[in-house]
């Protein structure tokens, strides 16, 4: 299959109808493709505050202002934001930027505890919760970037730590990234999320180097 922007369009807005559907995706943003010369931009509307989180302030305002401009694909039923983003040159993917924010407050149960007292899935999802940190999937093929086992073309990235760059196997696809967060963060013995999921779509090479092999990494499963 040839890599198309319409084609990562595609996979993202049906990941984000299915969790609509599911009642997961509380609010959304669906994708927009944005050309920019020989570059094709998979992005959403708010995008452009992404940088917000590049700044050296505390993760509630990081957050709060994220979700105040409306800066995601994503707003799960618990607050959560997912943003989902790709640049594509030509048939090759360039750079992705796969990330979750957590809410740190829960703001949505305080303002309305009665009405999720009632929902089950909430309850069950917000039982879970320890300690909300974003996480991030980044993926740079662009020259000069990559530094062997330093800097890896795909990586996942804890808590917005500078330096923390865990290798990953190749570059992520709209479809894993959606159910790396159901599976690790909502997953419960009574709501399966994944088995209904779309079928995955899209497939990436591996970008990862022997090198990075050689250190503990995580292997996307193409």
């Amino acid at each position: 299959m040839v890599l198309t922007p319409n084609a990562i369009k595609k996979d993202i807005d049906g990941l984000i109808s299915d969790l609509i559907e599911k009642g997961v995706c509380d609010d959304s943003n669906f994708s927009a493709i944005r050309p920019h010369g020989r570059m094709v931009d998979v992005t959403f509307s708010g995008s452009e505050h992404v940088s917000i989180a590049l700044g050296d302030i505390e993760y509630a305002e990081i957050y709060r202002e994220l979700a105040d401009k409306r800066s995601f694909n994503m707003k799960l039923v618990d607050g959560a934001l997912l943003q989902i983003m790709y640049r594509v040159e030509g048939a090759v993917l360039l750079q992705h930027r796969l990330a979750f924010y957590p809410s740190p407050s829960l703001l949505p149960f305080q303002d309305d505890p009665d009405a999720y007292m009632r929902d089950e899935l909430f309850i069950e999802i917000v039982q879970r919760r320890i300690v909300p940190f974003p996480l991030r999937f980044d993926f740079d093929a662009r020259e000069g970037v990559h530094v062997d086992a330093v800097h890896p073309k795909s990586h996942l990235t804890l808590g917005d730590v500078k330096g923390c760059r865990i290798p990953v196997s190749a570059p992520v696809t709209p479809r894993w990234f959606v159910e790396f967060i159901l599976r690790n963060f909502y997953q419960t013995e009574r709501h399966d999320f994944i088995s209904g999921l779309p079928r995955h779509q899209i497939k990436f090479p591996a970008s990862i180097t022997p090198n990075e092999m050689g250190l503990m990494h995580m292997f996307i499963p193409y």
